[in-house]
């Protein structure tokens, strides 16, 4: 994934209201962690690791700076770069495998609880999501 393609997925985002500013170098390093490889992310116990953090401070973490969990945030990654891959018009099945999704069922039952939408209601534009 490119650069630029990193920055817009994160701007697209949901972000805490709580805090302004800048996210703190751990939650930082933790998204662009998830973003660099969707399809093979490293685990909490490895970023806790890197970090030197207990995994539940990493969490309570990247909760106060981001208003979402680690898990969200991957999810929400993954169905966004599933969505601009299915705007591209590719096909849904290497989609949901290349978003990271361990299976088709996973891959839909994810992507309707984000969006309200099938994948290919989406793709087809039958979506009421922001289909852009």
């Amino acid at each position: 994934m490119s650069a630029n393609s990193l920055n817009m997925l994160i701007s697209a985002l949901p972000r805490c209201a709580s805090r302004t500013g800048e996210l703190r170098t751990t939650s930082q390093h933790i998204q662009q962690a998830f973003l660099a490889d969707l399809t093979s992310p490293p685990s909490l116990d490895d970023l806790a690791h890197r970090f030197s953090l207990r995994k539940e401070t990493l969490i309570r973490t990247f909760r106060q700076d981001t208003g979402l969990t680690p898990g969200s945030f991957l999810n929400i990654s993954r169905v966004e770069y599933a969505k601009a891959r299915l705007r591209a018009g590719d096909d849904i099945a290497d989609v949901g495998y290349q978003s990271g999704f361990a299976d088709q069922s996973h891959f839909h039952k994810t992507f309707v609880i984000y969006t309200a939408a099938t994948p290919r209601q989406y793709a087809t534009g039958r979506s009421i999501s922001d289909n852009k």
